[in-house]
């Protein structure tokens, strides 16, 4: 019997008891597929911020540009020597890469200064044309297109900021024309005129064809101001042929 016994004891074994087995796989891999993943970790470009715009925000501090404090005896040696501790000069940001930022000559901007400071700022359609000196009005007038109401005023207000950077202390500071304006933002920079509009409102107003060409050749400059005006002259031949009736109901006669 006990015989019996010993032998079917190791096809029990095989039969009831089963190793569990893990694999490599099963620890790491992830219940959701891995190309799923991936879409939902990739970011839309739009939502990347421009390495320009978070240098607007933020500042990287290093170890190099920490001023340097000096003890009490230090600081007694170097005022009994008569010297004082050369203040270091903050290196420009990122943002002012590729600007020049000494006053012109013309005025506060050249106009090649403003292209370059539009063109950084990714500016839609940079028009520039000279204005005639018997206007008396400014040497340059630039107009350009903003992506959106917050592009727009992000141009607006950089042109600004570069230009209190480059100016000397008797120089304006320019106002933003129509900064609450979803269409239309203009600054006065002294020697330019500058218009910010929105693609929309641009192709509407056409002031490159106003100070281009002409007014003799604008479309918007020769159209009738108000409907209303339009709507009488195409009838005046009309209207004048009518004659006013007389209070027994005949018609007078010129």
């Amino acid at each position: 019997m006990c015989s019996n016994i010993q032998r079917l004891l190791p096809r029990i074994r095989k039969e009831f008891i089963k190793p569990s087995v893990r694999l490599f796989h099963d620890e790491f891999s992830s219940k959701v597929p891995l190309e799923e993943q991936r879409k939902k970790d990739k970011r839309t470009p739009e939502n990347i911020p421009s390495a320009r715009s978070i240098a607007a925000k933020y500042q990287v501090f290093r170890d190099v540009d920490s001023p340097v404090i000096l003890d009490v005896d230090e600081e007694r040696l170097l005022h009994e020597a008569g010297l004082t501790q050369p203040e270091k000069k903050d290196d420009l940001p990122d943002m002012y890469s590729g600007i020049d930022l000494s006053r012109g000559k013309s005025g506060v901007y050249e106009i090649e200064d403003l292209v370059t400071v539009l063109r950084l700022n990714s500016a839609i359609n940079i028009f520039v044309c000279t204005v005639p000196k018997d206007i008396k009005y400014v040497d340059y007038m630039c107009i350009v297109s903003g992506r959106s109401v917050r592009h727009m005023r992000g141009l607006a207000e950089f042109v600004r900021k570069v230009y209190k950077m480059k100016r000397h202390p008797t120089d304006v500071i320019p106002k933003i024309e129509g900064e609450s304006s979803s269409d239309w933002m203009a600054l006065d920079l002294g020697n330019i005129a500058l218009h910010i509009f929105s693609e929309k409102a641009r192709a509407q107003y056409d002031l490159e064809s106003l100070w281009s060409v002409g007014s003799e050749f604008d479309k918007e400059y020769n159209k009738p101001s108000e409907e209303l005006v339009q709507l009488f002259e195409k009838h005046t031949i009309y209207l004048n042929d009518l004659k006013p009736l007389k209070k027994d109901g005949g018609s007078v006669e010129g």
